[in-house]
């Protein structure tokens, strides 16, 4: 699975590319792709924290997902 720091290594290497690039829609193409790089970085990010916070609430409030027997 890829993760958000690779994500965000791609963004840098369009960027390091965007500077060396001549041609403007070429620098222009490269910018987008860092965006959309980050984008998806910063989304991996956020659908990692979700399921994190929902099992500390979880914890805090006693509840371990367990069935409960009666």
């Amino acid at each position: 699975m890829t993760t958000a720091a690779e994500y965000r290594q791609y963004a840098d290497e369009c960027l390091e590319a965007m500077r060396a690039a001549m041609i403007p829609e070429v620098r222009a193409a490269l910018f987008a792709a860092a965006q959309r790089w980050t984008a998806l970085a910063d989304q991996l990010k956020e659908e990692e924290a979700v399921p994190a916070r929902a099992s500390r609430r979880r914890l805090r409030s006693g509840d371990t997902g367990a069935p409960v027997q009666t």
